[in-house]
């Protein structure tokens, strides 16, 4: 494996994905949000996220050095892994892998526009095609699911947990 590349892949699993992304495409729906924040992961999730931003001089060296299509996906990659980490702080464990697989879907999407954009086989535009296809379908379920459940399944796991440790 060259130098660039392994530095790049430890940079990636280290830094925070708002801090280098230059568009946040990648997010959680107000439902997620707000169903994390009614059972306190906000100070965790922050915390992780500090945890997470440390190495951003690395990053940039090694992203100089790939390609516009290894950069793009890189960059969904990096944006689509603190939304999904915050989505998945959920006690509800309904509501923390729909809030996680939210981000997931959205960075699958914007990494097979990456793939598509520079592609010249035909059967991998067909599976980039397919890809934002079938991920664009699923987004708009999760979505549905976590504005009309989010809320509710959250209140009631923070009751139920309440209950227990009494």
């Amino acid at each position: 494996m060259k130098p660039y590349v392994a530095s790049l892949a430890a940079a990636v699993c280290l830094t925070s994905p708002v801090a280098f992304a230059q568009e946040q495409s990648i997010s959680l729906p107000e439902a997620c949000r707000t169903a994390a924040m009614s059972t306190g992961a906000g100070d965790q999730m922050q915390q992780m996220k500090q945890g997470m931003s440390k190495n951003m001089e690395a990053v940039q060296e090694a992203m100089s050095q790939v390609t516009e299509t290894q950069r793009s996906m890189h960059r969904s990659m990096l944006e689509m892994n603190g939304p999904m980490m915050e989505g998945s702080m959920n006690i509800d464990a309904d509501v923390s892998w729909i809030c996680a697989m939210i981000p997931h879907h959205q960075g699958a999407i914007a990494m097979a526009q990456a793939g598509l954009a520079k592609a010249d086989n035909e059967e991998s535009r067909r599976l980039a095609e397919k890809t934002i296809d079938e991920n664009e379908k699923g987004l708009r379920e999760l979505i549905a699911w976590a504005e009309e459940h989010a809320a509710a399944e959250s209140d009631d796991e923070a009751g139920s947990e309440g209950k227990s440790s009494n």
